[in-house]
């Protein structure tokens, strides 16, 4: 174990520096994208396939389901912490800053080039929900710093 990520250190000491944090935390959000679409997908695909394949049919779709929804929240990931080293460059400690305000402008950047595709509306509308999740994350864990 790496003695930079001791369990009696605040969250703010136990954070990776910027590119290592950036690989670490995307290979976290694909495990926790597929382990968690593995389990929806599951359950909702029980009702899908007819009496003594439900199981069957169920554990096949969400093996075929749960690596896309792994590399969907691993996108979101890469994109969320490549802009939050970057933002975080700009304070004199980049890695030991950690404010909400900063998390909440990586959320509005990461859903905004996430939403490019579908326009400039559309794109600044989601770029506004993912500030506001992003924020409301931070509000509800308890880790909100301005």
């Amino acid at each position: 174990a790496d003695s930079r990520l001791s369990a009696g250190r605040s969250m703010a000491e136990r954070r990776l520096p910027c590119p290592e944090r950036i690989v670490d935390m995307v290979g976290f959000a694909f495990g926790v994208g597929s382990c968690g679409g593995f389990c929806m997908t599951f359950v909702r695909s029980l009702r899908d396939f007819p009496k003594g394949h439900r199981l069957s049919g169920a554990f096949a779709a969400a093996q075929t389901r749960a690596p896309v929804l792994g590399s969907t929240f691993a996108m979101w990931s890469v994109l969320f912490h490549s802009f939050d080293c970057a933002v975080s460059q700009r304070h004199l400690d980049p890695q030991g800053a950690r404010s909400s305000v900063d998390a909440a402008f990586c959320g509005f950047l990461t859903a905004g080039v996430l939403s490019l595709r579908q326009g400039p509306r559309v794109a600044s509308i989601n770029a506004m929900f993912g500030a506001f999740c992003v924020a409301f994350i931070d509000v509800v864990s308890g880790t909100a710093r301005l």
